[in-house]
């Protein structure tokens, strides 16, 4: 049993083979570098007529995107666990590694999405295989998650798929309205 942070119920411990900080950064990179970098790509894709233009954008931009969700990633696990009182001894190990996880995956996964923009001439077409990659893949990391935390998988899957897909489609929507006022 171990005590919430944010809530101070007792909780029963599920053993998660990597740890839970080190889980939670995989999948925070697996939902960022998938459903961010999707929804920047779509956005984009109603300014630049590029392919060549809107891949380089979007590689700085999840780069920049995955450094700074690995920073937030670092600095709210320090800052929960001093208001906690619970502050880590190992500090690289508690805090820093969890943040290059997130980093490492959140770059590795944006460059599967980048694939179809790199092997198919049509953007529109490439676009709408990286959203539905994105949306499959976030479907089998919340099957996944919910199946190691024995909760719902499939619940979990459509709930993961489901927040990606939002994220692509406020990209998106952004994107044109963006156009529509230039």
């Amino acid at each position: 049993m171990y005590r919430c942070y944010y809530c101070s119920s007792t909780m029963r411990h599920k053993h998660i083979p990597t740890g839970p900080d080190n889980f939670l950064s995989f999948l925070e990179g697996i939902q960022g570098g998938f459903a961010i970098f999707t929804g920047i790509i779509a956005g984009l894709s109603f300014q630049v007529q590029s392919r060549k233009l809107l891949v380089i954008t979007g590689l700085i931009s999840v780069i920049v995107s995955a450094f700074n969700s690995s920073a937030i990633r670092y600095s709210t696990q320090h800052y929960v666990d001093e208001l906690d009182g619970h502050e880590k001894r190992h500090k690289f190990k508690s805090y820093t590694v969890p943040a290059v996880i997130e980093f490492i995956v959140y770059l590795l996964v944006s460059f599967i999405v980048l694939l179809p923009l790199i092997l198919i001439d049509s953007i529109p077409i490439a676009i709408i295989l990286c959203a539905f990659i994105t949306v499959s893949v976030l479907f089998v990391a919340g099957y996944y998650r919910g199946w190691l935390l024995r909760t719902h998988p499939v619940k979990d899957g459509f709930e993961l798929a489901f927040l990606g897909a939002a994220i692509i489609f406020i990209g998106t929507l952004s994107g044109y309205i963006v156009k529509l006022l230039i």
